[in-house]
């Protein structure tokens, strides 16, 4: 393997550790779906090769209380889910490592706004890995 190719496999290679206790799901054969987790919206976690592709997508959806929200991430980088707006951990939720090939699940038992981010990727290089679940009473 070329040392540049080397580099940019390694530099995509993150570990963090998120808060967590919601439903972890591995999937036994990536890609990781969703499917079969009764969950009420998806989100995707992409990657790409620029910062500016790294996404949470969608970055917003809106549910009813006691429903759930299921994160996959089909990309080359892992993440995280993790609650709260920029960088910061609010604990309104929990979430947790978002490797690749997994999901996470987070059902949410009361309505509001829960701002996520990806604790490993954050802004100001990565401003896309941000979102909000509005939950409707």
């Amino acid at each position: 393997m070329h040392m540049s190719v080397r580099f940019l496999v390694s530099a995509f290679i993150f570990t963090a550790t998120a808060c967590g206790s919601s439903t972890y799901g591995p999937s036994s054969n990536p890609p990781a779906s969703c499917a079969g987790t009764g969950a009420s919206a998806t989100i995707d976690a992409t990657a790409g090769a620029a910062a500016s592709s790294f996404t949470f997508s969608p970055n917003a959806a809106t549910i009813t209380a006691g429903q759930s929200v299921c994160w996959v991430n089909n990309s080359i980088a892992d993440h995280t889910v993790t609650s709260g707006p920029g960088t910061t951990d609010d604990g309104k939720f929990t979430g947790r490592d978002l490797f690749k090939g997994t999901r996470v699940v987070v059902t949410f038992a009361t309505a509001g706004s829960y701002p996520f981010h990806c604790s490993i990727h954050l802004p100001p290089l990565y401003t896309n890995m941000t979102g909000t679940i509005t939950v409707n009473p």
